[in-house]
């Protein structure tokens, strides 16, 4: 219910309407972001979860975790899907690695 607007008040351009929408569940639409943003990320970041996975503690589950994620990887780097992420990553690392004046390995002088 919308609440009445006082005399010195301006109408917001963002305003929502006051009659509720009927359309669909209540919770389709955080399920279909939800669901989007995971295939997204299993796509474009296919190389995060191959290095994820292969930190985890070794053991059988890890091995096979393992070996399904580098071959999810290189298959989305022959695709070119991964391309963008490593750049990214390859520039954020040069960065990290970037060192001013007489300044050590470990930020220490």
């Amino acid at each position: 219910m919308a609440r009445e607007m006082k005399e010195h008040e301006l109408a917001s351009p963002v305003d929502l309407p006051a009659e509720p929408i009927e359309d669909g569940h209540p919770l389709s639409f955080a399920s279909v972001a939800i669901i989007v943003a995971t295939l997204v990320l299993l796509f474009a970041n296919a190389g995060t979860l191959s290095a994820w996975v292969d930190e985890k503690p070794p053991s059988e589950v890890q091995l096979r975790a393992s070996e399904a994620a580098s071959g999810w990887a290189a298959m989305m780097d022959a695709v070119g899907i991964g391309k963008p992420r490593t750049a990214l990553h390859d520039g954020w690392k040069k960065l990290q690695a970037a060192r001013f004046g007489d300044e050590a390995a470990g930020g220490t002088q």
